[in-house]
């Protein structure tokens, strides 16, 4: 049965498929609209989640079906330590941005959010802070990535033995493709794409959440790109 692989992909499942259709809704609130029947008309970043994240969500789904993972452990300290950093990100993220907000003195997860929905239409929504948190930040791509890929980094599961992994690799390496392309816009040419308009290269070196977000993608598009070609010993 592999109860345990179809709740582990079922979990990610949900997540990574509650971002995508969260994405549109939040530009929407903060003014930047872009209607989610039609995607193809917005910004960068939403065309790099309809890239990747279906592609993953596949994969994610064919495990449910048709589970293979091996949960073993890795031994190997070169796995171990991309997962030990990759589950960090995601643990340093929860915690900054979802829980403490060391930044905002009066913020409580337990408190409310009003939001307007869609903008400009008059009807304002109050949400408890712990379920917007867990849209804004458990399921964006760098938690929601970082805890999958960081878990499956530590196992012996390889793409040339599960179907459903080989497909979840694919699908990040055509997400973080395009996410690394603004960064050599930005550093390369001095302009700024997506979240990164309007920031300088250094305002974006000493940005936090700039290095949460390049070093775990770089750390999955290595390691995926890794898999695919050579995979793990058994």
């Amino acid at each position: 049965m592999k109860v345990a692989n179809r709740l582990f992909a079922l979990f990610f499942f949900v997540a990574v498929g509650l971002w995508v259709i969260w994405q549109p809704i939040m530009w929407n609130i903060t003014g930047e609209e872009i209607p989610i029947t039609a995607w193809y008309h917005g910004y960068l970043i939403y065309a790099t989640v309809m890239v990747g994240y279906p592609i993953v969500l596949l994969g994610l789904a064919y495990e449910i079906c048709w589970p293979s993972l091996n949960f073993e452990w890795d031994r190997d300290w070169r796995w171990i330590s991309v997962s030990v950093f990759l589950l960090l990100v995601a643990v340093t993220i929860i915690l900054v941005q979802a829980i403490l907000k060391p930044f905002d003195p009066g913020y409580s997860l337990f408190g409310l959010t009003e939001f307007e929905f869609p903008r400009g239409s008059g009807r304002v929504y109050v949400w408890p802070n712990y379920l917007w948190e867990l849209f804004g930040t458990f399921c964006m791509e760098t938690t929601s990535f970082s805890l999958l890929f960081g878990l499956l980094f530590m196992t012996k599961s390889t793409p040339q033995t599960s179907k459903g992994y080989k497909i979840m690799l694919i699908g990040a390496i055509a997400f973080e493709i395009l996410p690394m392309l603004t960064y050599f816009l930005l550093f390369f040419m001095g302009v700024g794409v997506g979240p990164y308009v309007g920031m300088t290269r250094m305002q974006l070196l000493t940005t936090y959440w700039f290095h949460w977000d390049f070093w775990s993608e770089l750390a999955i598009l290595v390691s995926a790109v890794y898999l695919l070609k050579k995979g793990k010993d058994a």
